[in-house]
């Protein structure tokens, strides 16, 4: 009993004190009854070294209130320590993981023409929706190495003029259909058949395609061709509903607004306004996708006529995504906090393409250099896009095969500019103007509907109306360009973007000339002809790089084309949206080269074992 004294008496004496002056007298005054409430008092002690919950239930009648209230904040600090524990150990046992479902959409500027992969070239739109709604038999992930798609694999013989295709046997079409080995022939045949007037028909056009058994196939050459495989990423077509259309009417076909592919989306819906053009187009996710089937349940693309129209609904949450923004837009969609800005990288540069068969002026090679020396292109970094971009000089940019920092440079010299045209006779007059003959020096220089393009064109033409140049600027709507302008080769210089390719012999080759041919310098050069065909026949890089330095030689001295820079793209995108990887693209549609991976709805997806990483944002 010895040990329990001291406690004994601090809990009697707190008993006595909740009770009456006569219920203290009597205890006080009775030594029987006290000697009887320290045994009770003992012998209702626990003999667990925890009290026990009937205890804790009375022990705020023994606390005062001071102690009451550290019993309190202990208990809530324990209570707080408790859940972040629990807490720590959920989150760091688990890991958020992608769902399917939700839905996305972006807005582009233009409007669907040919969401046809052999026909899509010219339109930022239809490649736009081509890629997600078709694949080729190759296809270029976002390391920019070419790996397989429709096809499992392929073989190479060894003196390069036969590749053998397997293809995947589980490709289904939107429509259930199977994939086979003719939808690949009649897609081949169909970009060598001028009545398509397909872009690709310069890099098929001397190849044989022959059907081995229903899902083998292979493309023969006559010579070997350098980076032939390269070319055949082109999306395929469903021989099934095409191969009943004739080619002349393919332009017009209902498919070409409703397509069928094998895609990860597929074509939903459309609605049109009141004069037909399409307004709204909705893609579902497809649930028969041979490969990784992606996340994103809908996506929906909303089409408008120009950047200040589709930028101010991006602002307003009117859509969640733009294809493509224009630098002078960037500060109005800033202010929505709820968009992330993406920098893609392209390989495209953008130049000024001289059709000297529209102007005598433009076939003397000494006024072309003038006209070069002529262009302040850091103005036009600077203020056309925002110095999102590179000056080039060049055809063929860094990181590509034959790459030639040396080349011949035409920097801001508008003093060299003027002694050049008057090298080539051409002489000012009282106002400045350079004449020949009385007749002005004048010049029509032609571009799309596009922010970018239109603001460097206005300092082109300052720049050329400082040396004397009388300048004309002519803006084609996006939805003309390529058949009122590009197709027809109508216009003396043209301002325009190149996507750039291993491969540059299909954009500087005479017989690319006239369309479906993208020379669109419109210009021919037997040395470069030759230049280029061997360097398609050569195995070593090395031999390769040299001919390209040649072939560019050539052209830095004749200037066919002024080049000016390469871009760097912005793309606005919803924070909703997640595992969007992608920074190195070839075309801006290769900004869905990944969006299998892209996702909206998560999940936490339990382990006893530490996660090592978490999905990428």
């Amino acid at each position: 009993m010895n040990k329990f004294s001291p406690l004994l008496k601090t809990i009697k004496d707190r008993v006595v004190s909740l009770l009456s002056k006569q219920q203290k007298y009597l205890i006080n005054n009775n030594p029987l009854l006290s000697k009887k409430i320290d045994q009770k008092l003992v012998f209702g002690l626990s003999p667990k070294k925890f009290p026990s919950l009937a205890q804790l239930k009375t022990l705020p009648k023994f606390l005062n209130p001071a102690e009451k209230r550290l019993a309190k904040t202990l208990s809530a600090v324990i209570v707080v320590c408790l859940i972040l524990l629990i807490g720590n150990f959920y989150f760091s046992h688990t890991v958020l993981v992608p769902q399917v479902g939700g839905s996305y959409t972006e807005g582009l500027v233009g409007t669907p023409q040919y969401i046809n992969p052999i026909l899509s070239s010219y339109n930022d739109v239809d490649r736009d929706l081509t890629k997600l709604l078709f694949n080729g038999l190759l296809k270029i992930n976002d390391e920019g190495v070419l790996v397989p798609d429709l096809a499992e694999g392929y073989q190479i013989s060894p003196d390069r003029k036969t590749y053998t295709f397997k293809l995947r046997a589980n490709v289904t079409w939107h429509d259930g259909e199977i994939l086979t080995a003719d939808d690949v022939i009649f897609t081949v045949t169909s970009i060598q058949d001028p009545s398509w007037q397909s872009q690709l028909s310069s890099a098929l056009g001397n190849v044989q395609v022959e059907k081995i058994d229903d899902y083998t196939l292979r493309f023969i050459l006559k010579d070997p061709v350098a980076n032939f495989i390269n070319s055949l990423t082109f999306g395929i077509l469903p021989a099934h509903l095409w191969s009943s259309i004739p080619p002349s009417n393919a332009a017009l076909a209902e498919l070409n607004k409703k397509p069928i592919g094998t895609g990860p989306f597929k074509f939903q819906s459309l609605t049109k306004d009141k004069n037909g053009n399409i307004r709204t187009m909705s893609l579902v996710r497809n649930e028969n996708y041979y490969d990784n089937k992606a996340y994103i349940n809908d996506l929906i693309f909303k089409f408008y006529g120009d950047f200040e129209t589709a930028s101010t609904a991006l602002a307003n949450n009117n859509i969640e995504g733009l294809g493509l923004l224009p630098k002078e837009y960037y500060n109005k969609v800033s202010k929505n906090k709820n968009i992330k800005f993406y920098s893609l990288s392209l390989p495209q540069y953008t130049a000024i393409f001289f059709n000297t068969k529209k102007s005598e002026a433009l076939k003397n090679q000494t006024v072309r250099q003038a006209l070069a020396y002529a262009i302040n292109r850091q103005d036009i970094l600077d203020q056309a896009i925002g110095q999102e971009g590179t000056i080039v000089n060049g055809p063929i940019l860094p990181g590509f095969l034959g790459f030639n920092p040396d080349i011949k440079k035409y920097n801001y010299d508008p003093e060299q500019a003027k002694q050049l045209l008057i090298k080539a006779g051409w002489k000012a007059d009282a106002d400045g103007l350079m004449k020949k003959n009385n007749e002005p020096l004048q010049i029509t220089l032609t571009t799309g509907e596009n922010a970018e393009y239109v603001k460097a064109a206005e300092i082109i033409k300052k720049n050329w109306q400082a040396i004397g140049v009388t300048v004309t600027a002519e803006i084609i709507s996006r939805d003309r360009i390529r058949t009122d302008t590009i197709e027809p080769r109508n216009y003396q210089t043209l301002l325009f973007g190149q996507v750039t390719k291993a491969d540059p012999l299909p954009f500087w080759h005479s017989k690319e000339i006239e369309s479906p041919g993208v020379n669109l310098a419109v210009w021919a050069n037997k040395d470069i002809d030759k230049i280029l065909e061997e360097a398609r026949g050569l195995d070593d890089p090395q031999a390769v790089a040299k001919k390209y330095i040649q072939f560019q030689d050539i052209l830095a001295e004749a200037v066919p084309a002024i080049f000016l820079y390469n871009p760097i793209q912005t793309y606005p995108v919803s924070e909703k949206i997640l595992g969007l990887t992608t920074r190195r693209i070839s075309t801006m549609a290769d900004r869905f080269n990944l969006i299998t991976n892209w996702y909206i709805k998560t999940n936490r997806h339990f382990s006893w074992k530490l996660p090592q990483k978490t999905p990428a944002n």
